[in-house]
């Protein structure tokens, strides 16, 4: 019989704002994940004790009374925290409607394109770091095994945060080796003690938390984690205070105690952005696209069924022919007998008729599909050259896709600069053990500087526009101060996210240019005005 132990009501302890969001974040987790992931995945039951997943359930699926779906746990059985299930039968259930629309469905990728094309933008040109060289030291190997801070950034962090609008990192010295004693300096660097790894813990682990008065930093925390136990990998629950970490198991019992001279909890949450009425949960720019794509899943689904259904058409034949069991009887050579008709003097025969399926609700179907395609598209502001009906985008439709994707991305640019900075504090505060002065000393040299201007038009449109621009300019200088005015305002059109003091020299260089040209014009006006009217002289 299992005992508790002294922690068990500790490792069960819920956070009210966990309690609320953790499915919503497993929900976005695999929105970003795809495939399998995301059609097994069960997020609670419903009234008839039926498992919620992405794929919705018509009413006429349901099963009938007393009739139980196979491979997926009961309403009330324990499912673990993570929610996810393996489904026991292998196969679809093609007399199942739902299950052969789960299975045949291709999962949308929509939230992972737009996730990874707005960070291969902002990742394409180089991310500017400066700090000391304890900070550089682990900027090149941020995890212990090698990894430099922008690959752990494009391919972990980013990702996360800009999906889940928060993530955890937790920053620690690497374990000493059980065999071995730390007593010097010496030790610590022969050992790799000196550095610090970090690692981020998802939302829906992190179960219970207490925070300072500030609300930026954890005074408590409980994590979700896994230990291994003779072999056997067990659920486990750490606690971080501000002097150590301990581990429970399910039970209560303590597994183990690490203690730390930190002097806080190495532990904090970045944020993409909060949400308005929680404290400490970050709101995901990225949820309205994960919404599409489960509405364009399901509406696709439906025209995988309707097509699968109507590809074998009905066939209405006498009823006489039909026999007892339901079944009709087919001759040698797959010969379908037809009914003899010898009424009166004249002998027929009764035809078998195709019954013809309406097209009208799928098409409806397909034209919803394409909306929603361009709501995201619309959404996460890409550029698009060509819209659904194969029509070129007009000059202004592709201005205001140039000039708000370049705003968010910018945006979202110093958003993952502000999370840097978060995490370059947490390191510099675990490498000296705490001491304010020496952190305040060293973050004050520390910059992370994103880009802000991006390339979002092609070799061939900026071309155009350039030409476009000489132009203009070509045939300005009647006007040096309105035209100066329109100049400046298509330049940052033309080329948004420039800095300030780079506008600021392009705005000298249009004024003066004008100017120019307009002396220019006025002393040509005046000498020709003087050979048309030449003064007159007296003999």
């Amino acid at each position: 019989m299992r005992t508790r132990g002294p922690g068990f009501e500790l490792v069960n302890k819920r956070h009210p704002e966990w309690s609320e969001h953790h499915l919503r974040w497993r929900w976005l987790l695999d929105s970003l994940e795809g495939g399998q992931k995301y059609r097994d995945s069960i997020y609670g039951f419903d009234t008839q004790g039926q498992p919620i997943r992405n794929l919705v359930r018509h009413k006429r699926e349901y099963p009938s009374p007393g009739q139980e779906a196979i491979g997926v746990p009961r309403a009330g059985e324990n499912w673990p925290m993570s929610g996810t299930f393996e489904q026991t039968s292998i196969g679809p259930a093609t007399d199942d409607d739902y299950e052969l629309r789960r299975f045949r469905t291709p999962v949308p990728t929509f939230l992972s394109e737009v996730v990874e094309t707005h960070l291969s933008r902002i990742y394409s040109k180089e991310v500017f770091r400066e700090g000391p060289d304890v900070l550089k030291s682990w900027w090149h190997d941020v995890n212990g095994c090698g990894l430099t801070i922008d690959h752990w950034m494009i391919e972990t962090i980013a990702p996360l945060l800009l999906t889940l609008g928060q993530i955890d990192i937790v920053v620690d010295r690497p374990r000493a080796p059980e065999t071995v004693e730390i007593e010097t300096q010496e030790d610590c660097a022969r050992f790799g003690l000196d550095h610090c790894i970090a690692r981020f813990i998802l939302p829906e682990n992190m179960l219970w938390w207490k925070l300072d008065e500030s609300g930026s930093d954890y005074v408590e925390c409980l994590v979700a984690e896994t230990f291994d136990c003779d072999g056997v990998t067990i659920p486990a629950f750490r606690l971080w205070t501000p002097d150590s970490s301990t581990l429970f198991d399910q039970d209560g019992h303590v597994l183990e105690i690490v203690p730390h001279d930190f002097g806080f909890v190495p532990i904090r949450r970045l944020f993409l952005q909060r949400k308005p009425r929680c404290r400490n949960v970050g709101q995901s720019r990225y949820e309205g696209i994960a919404e599409r794509q489960r509405e364009y899943y399901n509406r696709d689904s439906e025209l995988i069924l309707s097509d699968t259904t109507q590809a074998h058409p009905i066939l209405q034949g006498p009823e006489d022919l039909i026999q007892p069991d339901g079944s009709i009887p087919i001759g040698p050579g797959w010969l379908l007998p037809k009914k003899k008709n010898n009424t009166g003097s004249q002998i027929t025969y009764e035809g078998f008729e195709v019954v013809n399926f309406e097209k009208d609700g799928a098409e409806s179907i397909r034209k919803n599909k394409a909306d929603i395609r361009d709501d995201v598209d619309r959404d996460s502001a890409l550029v698009r050259h060509f819209d659904r009906t194969s029509q070129v985008q007009s000059g202004i439709a592709k201005a205001i896709d140039l000039q708000d994707g370049n705003n968010r991305l910018a945006k979202l640019a110093k958003s993952l600069a502000r999370a840097e900075l978060q995490v370059a504090r947490l390191v510099l505060a675990v490498l000296h053990d705490g001491e304010d002065a020496t952190v305040e000393k060293d973050m004050s040299v520390v910059r992370v500087e994103y880009p802000s201007e991006f390339d979002l038009l092609t070799s061939a449109e900026f071309a155009d526009a350039t030409l476009g621009f000489q132009r203009i300019v070509r045939s300005a200088g009647f006007l040096p101060k309105t035209e100066s005015l329109l100049l400046s305002k298509l330049l940052r059109l033309c080329m948004p996210g420039l800095s300030d003091e780079r506008y600021s020299e392009c705005d000298m260089e249009i004024r003066e240019f004008l100017n120019a040209k307009a002396r220019n014009r006025n002393a040509l006006d005046d000498h020709v005005r003087g050979d048309s009217n030449p003064p007159d002289h007296q003999s």
